[in-house]
């Protein structure tokens, strides 16, 4: 039996597994595995982003702009704009957006730099950094409730896998 992507799947099923029993009928002479993979991580990604924003809204924050907090306070020195596009894999107008952003609401603040007469560099307020620091314990808790359904072993094994993956892919 085969289900379009609009009926939910059966009870342990999910999307993808419909999706793949329909490309599976169409064309048989596909070895559709690799879509079972991709599939399942480009769907997930979303439903997890989504459940981030909705997590840091009351904080005032998206799930970009809580990564140019955590980029920031990973570091030990003040940061140039161009530093976290280039580590976050932003566009430099959206680094520039989510900046202004964290920066009219008190979170960062940007100075001269002293190597680059054009350029700035970015840095957490005192108060920026006590307010992370706060919701970062909160955060890992939270994300802990999306993953807690695979045991510590399934855990471990999928970080190693999706690490492999990375490696492979990123640039």
């Amino acid at each position: 039996m085969t289900h379009d992507t609009d009926t939910p799947p059966p009870a342990g099923r999910d999307a993808i597994d419909a999706m793949h029993a329909r490309w599976s009928t169409l064309r048989p002479d596909l070895d559709l595995e690799p879509m079972a993979v991709v599939g399942r991580l480009l769907r997930l990604v979303p439903l997890l982003m989504a459940r981030c924003e909705t997590f840091l809204e009351p904080h005032g924050l998206s799930r970009a702009e809580f990564d140019l907090l955590t980029a920031l306070r990973r570091t030990d020195r003040p940061v140039s704009p161009g530093e976290l596009t280039r580590q976050l894999l932003f566009t430099g107008p959206a680094t520039t957006k989510r900046l202004r952003r964290l920066e009219d609401t008190g979170w960062i603040t940007r100075r001269a730099n002293p190597d680059d007469a054009r350029g700035f560099l970015i840095e957490p307020t005192p108060d920026g950094a006590r307010r992370f620091d706060a919701l970062l314990p909160r955060y890992v808790a939270f994300e802990a409730t999306l993953i807690e359904t695979l045991d510590p072993a399934a855990r471990a094994d999928l970080a190693d896998h999706l690490r492999t993956l990375l490696v492979a892919v990123e640039p």
